[in-house]
């Protein structure tokens, strides 16, 4: 089996997934199956990464070599060097380490992660890769400050990437307790003088983490990734019509973010599930702070 796995992992981080070929792999070896390797460090995309094979993101960066290639390539077209970028929900890393290396040393990346146990293995991948330029911030972001529910599964859980805030009310036993704080009130005790990409990535989440970030984002005009899934929303109460609204009133365009390219949001259709891409209208690009790419193509 151990052969199987290792011959799976060489051919997909050199074809990536051609089609069929992610079906071949989970049955040949899935995450199951992988449960009883060790740690691997995986060298991927200029940047080293630990991770176990039997989690979701570590199987699918192990065998084929990378993890949401499309919000990738939208990173590197609007993060430029020697700019900032915040990221809410940073897990491991995988999307940290590119922040981190698109910005440079110069650059300034915060990475936040509520979940303690995802958050050491956040900071031994910072380690390994020697980013000085990365902060990490273990509050849970929100609409205000406070204190939160949280569920936090063990990073070797293959539930790792789902942790997430939860209400008072409707707490499991399991739910810790975290400090909350808001993206506005972050920014000033970070002092950040320009933000350039924001990326949210909280379970559902997310629309009381961009209530709590309106000054920063009519400020500094960043690039927003975030997800939506109606499955999830309920947990923020996230709805299409409230991001529509929020964007609209903050002068964004929104792109359902796919393979090929990100297609405009048709505010009539909300998509179920998507990986969200608000893009800033040119116009209201801060003087100086224009990355010089074109950030509507995906390749």
């Amino acid at each position: 089996m151990r052969g199987r796995i290792e011959l799976l992992a060489w051919l997909g981080s050199r074809l990536g997934k051609p089609p069929g070929f992610e079906r071949v792999v989970r049955l040949l070896a899935p995450p199951a199956s992988c449960a009883g390797l060790p740690e691997v460090c995986l060298a991927r995309d200029g940047s080293l990464f630990l991770t176990k094979l039997a989690l979701p993101l570590g199987w699918h960066i192990g065998f084929f070599g990378s993890y949401e290639p499309e919000l990738r390539d939208i990173m590197r077209a609007v993060l430029p060097t020697g700019g900032t970028a915040v990221d809410v929900g940073a897990n491991a890393g995988w999307h940290t380490l590119l922040m981190a290396r698109l910005t440079g040393p110069n650059g300034r990346v915060l990475a936040v992660e509520p979940n303690p146990s995802v958050r050491e293995h956040l900071l031994r991948n910072l380690a390994i890769n020697g980013l000085k330029q990365v902060e990490v911030d273990g509050a849970a972001l929100a609409e205000a400050q406070g204190m939160l529910d949280f569920i936090a599964p063990a990073a070797d859980d293959p539930a790792s990437a789902s942790g997430h805030v939860v209400s008072s009310g409707a707490a499991p036993s399991e739910a810790i307790r975290v400090a909350a704080s808001t993206l506005d009130v972050l920014a000033a005790e970070k002092k950040l003088d320009r933000l350039d990409l924001l990326k949210i990535d909280a379970e559902g989440f997310e629309w009381p983490i961009l209530q709590g970030a309106e000054r920063s984002i009519a400020r500094f005009r960043p690039s927003i990734i975030f997800e939506f899934d109606r499955a999830y929303a309920a947990r923020g109460s996230d709805s299409g019509a409230l991001f529509t609204e929020f964007f609209r009133r903050h002068r964004y365009r929104l792109f359902a973010a796919g393979r090929n390219w990100s297609e405009l949001i048709d505010e009539s259709a909300w998509p179920t599930t998507a990986n969200i891409f608000a893009s800033p209208t040119p116009a209201d690009k801060v003087p100086g702070h224009e990355s010089g790419h074109a950030a509507l193509s995906i390749s």
